[in-house]
């Protein structure tokens, strides 16, 4: 894969904020939220067909390869649920408190209509962690930058 590395860029405190909403992934979603989402779009089932493409091209390959694949399959409301983070309109904003923000390294792949986001983040107590996360079909990200210590992913619909 061809990794391009992602500008980010300082984001004003001052920028109008939307109202922070629910992800509607991970064990935390509450079953309303979950239900209205589900009755008013449904995107995940062409997600979810992709997905099992992807699985089914990858399933004769080597294990380690299919685990990094099925990894990256990870959506982006779910990766960013499971560090804390949330949604403000169109944007996923991610705290990175202890984050060492010169070496948060965000890199950008697109393959076909999927576009795939790679975060490295190094933390002041020599905590690493790397995650792999695809965005919501039909979006592309927009900018992403600091908002203090949040970093800050605005993404574009297609």
């Amino acid at each position: 894969m061809d990794w391009k590395t992602v500008e980010l860029v300082s984001i004003s405190d001052d920028e109008e904020k939307v109202t922070p909403a629910p992800i509607l992934a991970g064990l935390s979603a509450e079953p309303s939220h979950l239900h209205d989402a589900f009755l008013s779009d449904l995107p995940h089932l062409a997600e979810t067909q992709a997905a099992h493409a992807n699985l089914l091209t990858m399933a004769s390959e080597g294990v380690e390869a299919h685990f990094a694949e099925i990894h990256s399959l990870q959506t982006a409301d779910i990766a960013i649920a499971n560090l804390g983070g949330f949604r403000e309109g169109d944007s996923l904003v991610l705290p990175l408190s202890g984050a060492i923000q010169d070496r948060v390294q965000l890199e950008m792949n697109s393959q076909g209509d999927w576009t795939t986001l790679r975060l490295n983040a190094e933390g002041n107590e020599g905590v690493n962690f790397t995650r792999t996360f695809t965005l919501p079909l039909g979006t592309e990200l927009g900018r992403a930058g600091w908002r203090g210590n949040q970093l800050v992913l605005d993404l574009v619909r297609d």
